[in-house]
């Protein structure tokens, strides 16, 4: 397994740091307070979207780890977590149509991706967050091959600005089975668009809840069969787990460069700060961290891509490390700058931002419930596993 990146990866990886280090540091230092069209149009200019998407729908040819080496430097130097969030659900969404999309599926919205359009994808129910078996938002069989959509989804990125939204649903008439994942534009019938939320950080991540109101579908509208959704959901939103754990791992890294030369300079009692174990405890703590999730970041990518078994488990891995990573690193940055770091600032915009990874992508509790499915499953006798269902795929 070979982890390198290659010469046009690198080459792909500098460009888009310097995309990044563009971006306006006055309104990162603050956090910025909409989503910043600008910089997103140019990723768009810079190839990104073509990257996600197949040749024969106007792409260059879908290649992961390209996508991986842009969001990556990007990630290296713009700072904060909103766009780079935004980055990885319209990667999610090209990825669900390149596994799953029908062609015309494929022609309707990867041509709409490649434009630019912002994609969302809804999956938590406001009473029972990532438990999709217990979701309360139905697709119902009417005549003719057709369907009603009716249920609320919320906390959805991109809801209030997207074109067209992933819907995560269940066929009426099942229990904790049914899944069915359902494409819906914006502008349909029956679709209500809510309020922006009102977040603690990430504010240029526009995100909301969206109502379904006998919202008339048909198969067309279906991803993959109706019913049979659940694995089709862990496997695409694998992606987004491990590319938030990159992320994570990324954006520590010019903090701890700028905490570094800060301790350096910075004297307590006639010596620098940094002279302090308790200090470079701290600074080694960020450091660990974030190499540990980059590189299982990495293997899980590569364990995705490969269609390896542990894959799911590896994602949820690299989601937790990043996310460990990057809410650690952001309060202990915060005491090592003192009430410089409570100020209005980097340190406090980043810390707010650092704490969405929290819940994005699952909650820590889900995550080591999957993990903990799939070493018991892995345990289990080669004979015993084979005929019992997975227990991972109980929720996403």
């Amino acid at each position: 397994m070979d982890l390198s990146w290659t010469s046009r990866q690198l080459s792909i990886r500098a460009e888009f740091a310097s995309l990044g280090s563009r971006t306006d540091r006055d309104e990162l230092r603050l956090g910025r307070r909409a989503f910043d069209q600008q910089t997103w149009d140019q990723l768009g200019g810079a190839g990104l979207w073509q990257m996600m998407v197949p040749t024969d729908f106007g792409g260059t040819g879908v290649d992961w780890w390209d996508v991986t080496a842009a969001l990556e430097g990007l990630a290296s130097t713009i700072r904060t977590p909103g766009l780079l969030l935004s980055v990885i659900a319209q990667a999610g969404m090209a990825y669900a149509l390149d596994l799953f999309g029908t062609t015309a599926q494929k022609s309707d919205y990867f041509r709409r991706i490649l434009r630019g359009e912002l994609s969302a994808t809804a999956i938590a129910d406001p009473d029972t967050g990532t438990d999709v078996r217990a979701s309360s938002t139905f697709l119902s069989p009417r005549a003719n091959e057709t369907f009603v959509l009716n249920g609320r989804k919320y906390n959805i990125a991109h809801a209030p600005v997207a074109s067209f939204t992933l819907v995560v649903c269940k066929l009426e008439g099942h229990a904790r089975d049914g899944i069915s994942l359902v494409l819906v534009d914006q502008n349909s019938k029956g679709v209500t668009i809510g309020p922006q939320d009102r977040k603690l950080g990430n504010l240029d991540l526009p995100t909301g809840q969206l109502t379904f109101e006998d919202v008339p579908l048909h198969y067309g509208h279906i991803l993959g069969v109706p019913g049979e959704g659940l694995r089709n959901l862990v496997r695409f939103v694998s992606l987004g787990r491990l590319y938030y754990g990159l992320v994570a791992a990324t954006l520590c890294e010019p903090m701890l460069a700028e905490a570094l030369s800060y301790t350096k300079t910075r004297q307590t009692f006639g010596q620098p700060i940094v002279d302090h174990q308790y200090v470079q405890k701290k600074l080694t703590d960020m450091r660990i961290a974030a190499d540990s999730a980059k590189w299982v970041s990495y293997g899980a990518l590569h364990q995705l891509l490969s269609g390896a078994p542990e894959a799911v488990m590896s994602c949820s891995i690299a989601k937790l490390a990043g996310a460990s990573a990057i809410t650690d690193g952001a309060v202990d940055l915060l005491k090592l700058y003192g009430s410089r770091g409570y100020h209005e600032g980097e340190v406090s915009t980043f810390l707010r931002d650092a704490l969405a990874f929290c819940s994005v992508g699952g909650t820590e509790e889900m995550h080591r419930r999957n993990i903990m499915n799939q070493m018991m499953r892995k345990a289990r006798p080669a004979a015993k596993a084979a005929v019992e269902p997975a227990r991972d795929l109980e929720t996403a």
